[in-house]
C-alpha cells in the first residue's frame, strides 16, 4: 500500500518540511541520499492539494520526469493532474516550439546530422572528423549567440544550420536555444504555473538557465531548485554547477536550505567521502550527517593487473548477490569494465552492463567463435566471413567459391590462386589460415585446448581494424580460456544469457551513469591516476564524479587499483593510502 501524503509529510525531517512549507524562491542543496525527489514530491502535492494552484515539475531525463510526475499524483491524487505540467526541459520547449510554429518540429536523427556535417566539412573543405565537428557544433550550441564571423567554428555553424534549415528540420540542442529566443522576443509564451519545481539543477547549462529565468521572470511564479553542487558532473555539457545555484539565488532572492541527512550510507563511507570533496574549492559548504549511523566498511587494495582487480571484486561481490544485496562495479569509462564482464561470465555470476554494450556482443567476438566452431568441425560456414575479416575482397572470395574453395585442392598453391585471379596478398592470407586451420584441428584433436585458444587469439588481433575489436577479441579469449571442459560447452556457456538487469545481478557501470543510484556494495575500480583523474577534465570535476562513485554505496565501498598507474590523489586524500 502506497504511503498517504500525511504519512510523507510526518516522515520529513525538519529541513525537507522547511522546503515543503516554503512559499518563496528556494534552493534546496540536497547532499546524496538526502531523498530530494521524496521532498520534491511532497511539495508539489501539499501545493496542489490547495484549489486551482498549479505546479510544473522539470528534471532531465524522461525516466526521471516520469518517475517524479508518478509519486506527485500518487500523493496528490488523480484529480491534480491536470494542474501539474511534469516533464524535461527538452520536451516543454518542443511542445512550446510547436505552438509556435502550429506543428511539432521534425528533430534530426543521428544519421540526418552525421551527413549533414559530412556534406558541410567536403563543401567547406575544412579537414576536421566529422565526430569532432559534431561535438564542436553542440558545444557552440550552449551559447545563443553564433560563434564570431570569419572563423572556422562560425563557417561550419552556418553551413549546418543552412542544411537543417534546408531540411525543414531542428537539432537536440536547437529545442532549448529557439525556446529562449521565443520567450526574449515574446513570441513563445512561457507555461502559466504558480509553481516551478527544479530537480537535478546543479546540471543546468546556460540556456537552460534563461529558460528558466525568462519563465519566472515572466510569470512571477515562485520558483525552487533542487541540486548538489558536489555531484555537477557534466561540465562536458557545459553543465553550470555551483555558478548556476548560485546566480538563481542571487537573482531571486531566493532562500537556501541545505538537505544535509543521508539516509542512503554508513558513516564511514560519508566520512572519506566528505574528505574528498572538501577539497574542492568553489562549492558551497555543507555537512554530511549519517542517518543510519555507523556500521559500513571501507577498504582500499592494490593489484597486479586488472584481472586480478577483476577476480577480487567478483568474489567480493558475488556473495552478497546470493544473499539478497544489491552489489555494483562502478569505473570512470565503460572499457575499464570488460574484464569484469570477462570474470563474471567465466564465474557464471549474474551481471548487468548497465553502460555501455556488452563487449562480448562486438562482431569480432562472434567472428572468434565461428572460428572455434569450424576448427572442432561442428559448422561447415563461416570460412568466408573469416576471410573477409581478414581484408580478402568479395570479388576474391566468389572467384575461390566458383573454383570450389578449400575442397578443390587443385587451388592450394599460391600460384594457382594468383591464376585465378587473387592478389599476391589475398593468396598469402588465404594459404595462411587454410594452414592454420589444419594445425589448430590436430591440437584440437589432442585436447591441446589452451595451444588453440592462442593462436586463435593472435590470429584474430592480428586484422583487428580498432582497439574496440581488439577488446571484443581479449575478453572474449579471457571468458574462453576461464572455462573448462569441451570448446562446446565453453561456447554455449559464453552464448548463455547473462547480461540483463535484474535485483540479483552485478551492476557493471561507470560513474557518470551511477548517478541517481546506489547499492549495498560497491567496488570503485582502477581509482588512479590518469585514470580518475582522467587528463581530459578538471581535477575539480574529477573529484566529483569520485564523490559521486564513493556515495553510491550504502554498506561497504571497497577502492581498488592495478599497478598500472599510481594511487589517484583521491585515495590519499580519503585518507586510504
Amino acid at each position: 500500500m502506497l504511503p498517504s501524503l500525511d504519512d510523507v509529510l510526518n516522515g520529513l525531517n525538519p529541513a525537507q518540511r522547511e522546503v515543503v512549507d516554503s512559499r518563496r524562491n528556494c534552493l534546496a542543496v540536497a547532499v546524496p541520499g538526502a531523498g530530494k525527489t521524496a521532498t520534491i514530491a511532497a511539495k508539489a502535492a501539499v501545493l496542489l492539494s490547495e484549489p486551482g494552484v498549479t505546479v510544473g515539475a522539470v528534471t532531465f531525463s524522461r525516466d526521471a520526469a516520469i518517475e517524479l510526475r508518478d509519486r506527485i499524483i500518487a500523493l496528490a491524487g488523480a484529480g491534480a493532474k491536470n494542474r501539474l505540467l511534469a516533464g524535461t526541459f527538452h520536451s516543454l520547449a518542443y511542445k512550446q516550439l510547436g505552438q509556435k510554429l502550429g506543428k511539432k518540429p521534425d528533430i534530426a536523427t543521428d544519421g540526418s546530422r552525421l551527413a549533414m556535417v559530412t556534406q558541410v566539412l567536403h563543401d567547406a573543405a575544412i579537414e576536421m572528423k566529422v565526430e569532432d565537428a559534431v561535438s564542436l557544433i553542440e558545444r557552440l550550441k550552449t551559447d545563443l549567440d553564433a560563434p564570431p564571423g570569419g572563423t572556422v567554428e562560425r563557417q561550419i555553424f552556418d553551413g549546418y544550420q543552412g542544411a537543417l534549415a534546408r531540411s525543414g528540420m531542428l537539432d537536440f540542442q536547437d529545442m532549448i536555444r529557439l525556446a529562449v529566443v521565443g520567450l526574449q522576443d515574446r513570441s513563445i509564451t512561457p507555461y502559466q504555473v504558480d509553481y516551478l519545481l527544479l530537480d537535478e539543477y546543479q546540471d543546468c547549462d546556460e540556456l537552460q538557465y534563461l529558460y528558466v529565468a525568462e519563465t519566472v521572470r515572466q510569470t512571477s511564479c515562485i520558483c525552487c531548485a533542487v541540486g548538489d553542487d558536489d555531484q555537477s558532473i557534466y561540465a562536458f555539457r557545459a553543465a553550470m554547477g555551483a555558478r548556476g545555484m548560485q546566480a538563481f539565488v542571487n537573482e531571486f532572492a531566493a532562500q537556501t536550505i541545505v538537505l544535509g541527512k543521508n539516509y542512503r550510507s554508513r558513516a564511514e563511507i560519508l566520512a572519506v567521502s566528505d574528505k574528498v570533496i572538501a577539497n574542492n574549492k568553489d562549492r558551497i559548504p555543507k555537512q554530511l550527517l549519517a542517518h543510519r549511523g555507523p556500521g559500513g566498511a571501507v577498504a582500499f587494495n592494490r593489484y597486479d593487473d586488472e584481472y586480478k582487480e577483476a577476480i577480487a571484486a567478483i568474489e567480493t561481490l558475488a556473495p552478497k548477490l546470493r544473499q539478497g544485496m544489491t552489489a555494483a562495479v562502478l569505473a570512470r569509462t565503460n572499457r575499464i569494465l570488460d574484464p569484469y564482464e570477462a570474470v563474471a561470465r567465466a564465474q557464471g555470476v549474474k551481471y548487468f552492463r548497465a553502460a555501455g554494450r556488452s563487449i562480448l556482443d562486438q562482431p569480432e567476438s562472434a567472428l572468434l567463435c565461428t572460428l572455434i566452431e569450424l576448427i572442432q568441425m561442428s559448422r561447415e560456414t563461416g570460412l568466408d566471413s573469416l576471410l573477409g575479416y581478414s581484408g580478402i575482397a568479395s570479388s576474391e572470395l566468389e572467384l575461390l567459391h566458383a573454383a570450389g574453395g578449400p575442397k578443390n585442392p587443385d587451388i592450394a598453391k599460391r600460384k594457382d590462386l594468383v591464376a585465378l585471379g587473387l592478389s599476391e596478398v589475398s593468396a598469402d592470407k588465404y594459404r595462411d589460415l587454410l594452414k592454420r586451420l589444419a594445425e589448430w584441428r590436430s591440437l584440437y584433436s589432442r585436447e591441446f585446448y589452451a595451444l588453440v585458444l592462442d593462436g586463435v587469439r593472435e590470429w584474430m588481433l592480428k586484422w583487428a581494424q580498432s582497439d574496440k575489436a581488439k577488446r571484443a577479441i581479449t575478453t572474449t579469449y579471457d571468458v574462453l580460456s576461464r572455462l573448462n571442459g569441451s570448446f562446446t560447452n565453453r561456447l554455449e556457456f559464453l552464448r548463455r544469457k547473462n547480461n540483463e538487469p535484474s535485483h540479483d545481478a552485478l551492476v557493471l557501470t561507470t560513474l557518470h551513469a551511477s548517478k541517481g543510484r546506489e547499492y549495498d556494495h560497491v567496488c570503485m575500480v582502477r581509482v588512479e591516476e590518469t585514470v580518475l583523474p582522467d587528463d581530459g577534465s578538471t581535477e575539480a570535476e574529477e573529484r566529483r564524479l569520485c564523490y559521486v562513485g564513493m556515495t553510491r554505496a550504502k554498506d561497504s565501498l571497497s577502492i581498488s587499483t592495478a599497478k598500472k598507474n599510481p594511487t589517484s590523489r583521491f585515495v590519499v586524500e580519503a585518507g586510504l593510502a
